[in-house]
């Protein structure tokens, strides 16, 4: 079974998947929260109708004040690095083998993540679990600085170029994040305990190394 580790410590949700509290004028500028109805200020509109989004977030928004760290929720590689005027800066990063969505499928998993004021990996990294990705921002069409995390289950087609299995499903191929993390673990506390395991491992070698002459 897919599991994803939190990106972000601590991991707070501030708009879960499928929400639809975003509101802004109708020219896309002056991006602010719902009320508490759900309903806009006087003269703002709707975010996320407004940019295609019909069936509301295409993913979860994350605490993440300016600057911080973002991490990898899983080992993967790194496929996208872009810029767009809604979502503003970010990465994407997709798993090296197909894993298990539950009722989704088997698929390979692409994590992706917005809203970065700058992206600390390079197309093609390799990266592991814990691995710093991005830092935090509010580039795009953002109220405050965030991590907008997206997750979609994609496939390569005979080019060996990825694409999003569910693309028609009314949030361009992504699908819930929530119920595949691990609820027990962030990314960079499971970095660094593989690092020091690494370091234990190291070091037992080197005694064995130095029993054995």
């Amino acid at each position: 079974m897919l599991e994803l580790f939190y990106p972000i410590k601590p991991f707070r949700i501030n708009q879960r998947f499928a929400e639809n509290s975003a509101c802004s004028n109708p020219d896309r500028t002056g991006v602010v929260s719902t009320y508490a109805d759900g309903s806009c200020p006087q003269g703002k509109v709707l975010l996320y109708p407004l940019v295609g989004m019909l069936k509301g977030h295409t993913g979860l928004d994350l605490w993440a004040p300016d600057g911080w760290i973002v991490r990898a929720p899983f080992d993967g590689i790194v496929k996208e690095i872009q810029l767009e005027p809604e979502r503003g800066l970010g990465v994407g990063i997709v798993t090296h083998d197909r894993r298990d969505m539950g009722d989704h499928g088997l698929h390979y998993t692409k994590v992706r993540q917005w809203h970065a004021k700058k992206i600390l990996v390079e197309l093609g990294q390799h990266v592991k679990v814990g691995d710093p990705v991005m830092l935090a921002d509010n580039t795009g069409l953002s109220a405050g600085s965030h991590n907008h995390f997206e997750l979609k289950p994609v496939e390569y087609d005979k080019n060996d170029y990825h694409y999003n299995v569910f693309q028609n499903n009314g949030w361009y191929g992504s699908i819930d994040p929530e119920p595949f993390f691990n609820n027990s673990l962030y990314a960079e506390d499971f970095a660094s305990i593989r690092a020091q395991l690494m370091a234990v491992r190291l070091t037992l070698e080197s005694i064995i190394k130095s029993l054995m002459k």
